[in-house]
């Protein structure tokens, strides 16, 4: 790429640093404190969140009518470039990961430029187009992008399918907070299968098409019957295993899918279609 200075790659992070505390969060909020001498400032024993709660769910900014395309050359950068001073990390693209996982500016680059380095040895290498504009997109199988300007110099963008789990989180195998705040004994009656039901959406199934209460006794019949009802209706996954597919089964119940790379899909919601479902039944009864 050009003339540089040698620089540390992530297995010595931890190298010629002072120990301080881990400035992250377990799962349930509780600040870590741990020592650590990593330039991320995490000590990769906790949960790793930057934040010490989950953060609501903001609806995406639409895209700007960009083309992926095939790249014709290979992308001229060597993983140790991913460190490199010369590589600029945008404050645009600092931005947005810090609107995704919190955290601060510093913590932000060491985490983009470490995410480089792997998407350079591993990831997927495309062009982004738009009329005369060009940019390298490079993408992980777990759900992780970064857009680059087009002599690779610059870092100008980041996105993930994650509501709030970093990459170093999702391939150290930490767990979404969605799932740990659900009691345990639900997420007991579901530890084998390959989908997950939020306790909502199991109270609104047991309520609507079994007519019983979801509770500690009816569990394991109620997480059975959607079980098998939601492999009837199961979707393909979207590209990359990250988004959402809604589908509506033969009795009007509308399923919504959840995707998230690295995780077991999740029926996020169930919605019956007008005119559909116990409630229109009632009213219809209700006129006769």
């Amino acid at each position: 790429m050009h003339t540089r200075r040698t620089t540390a790659t992530p297995a010595a992070l931890a190298a010629r640093t002072v120990s301080k505390p881990c400035t992250r969060y377990e799962h349930d909020g509780t600040p870590c404190g741990r020592l650590t001498d990593r330039r991320d400032q995490w000590c990769g024993t906790c949960a790793g969140f930057h934040r010490a709660q989950r953060p609501k769910p903001k609806a995406a900014a639409p895209r700007g009518g960009q083309s992926v395309v095939d790249a014709p050359e290979p992308l001229p950068l060597e993983a140790d470039d991913a460190h490199d001073p010369h590589l600029n990390v945008t404050r645009h693209a600092i931005d947005q990961y810090r609107q995704r996982h919190g955290g601060d500016a510093q913590a932000a680059e060491t985490e983009i430029r470490s995410l480089l380095e792997n998407l350079i040895t591993t990831g997927d290498h495309r062009h982004l187009t738009r009329g005369s504009w060009r940019a390298w997109r490079l993408q992980a199988d777990e759900g992780f992008t970064l857009v680059l300007s087009a002599d690779a110099s610059f870092v100008i963008g980041y996105s993930t399918a994650h509501r709030e789990r970093t990459y170093a989180q999702v391939k150290a195998a930490v767990p979404s907070r969605s799932r740990t705040r659900e009691k345990a004994w639900v997420l007991q009656l579901q530890d084998d299968l390959p989908i997950r039901f939020p306790k909502l959406v199991l109270l609104r199934f047991a309520r609507d098409v079994l007519g019983i209460k979801f509770t500690r006794s009816t569990g394991e019949r109620v997480v059975a019957e959607i079980f098998a009802r939601s492999q009837q209706v199961l979707p393909d996954p979207p590209p990359s295993n990250a988004g959402r597919r809604r589908v509506t089964d033969q009795d009007g119940l509308r399923w919504h899918f959840h995707y998230e790379p690295g995780s077991h899909p999740t029926v996020s919601h169930l919605l019956w279609e007008h005119g559909r479902g116990p409630e229109a039944a009632k009213a219809q009864a209700e006129k006769k």
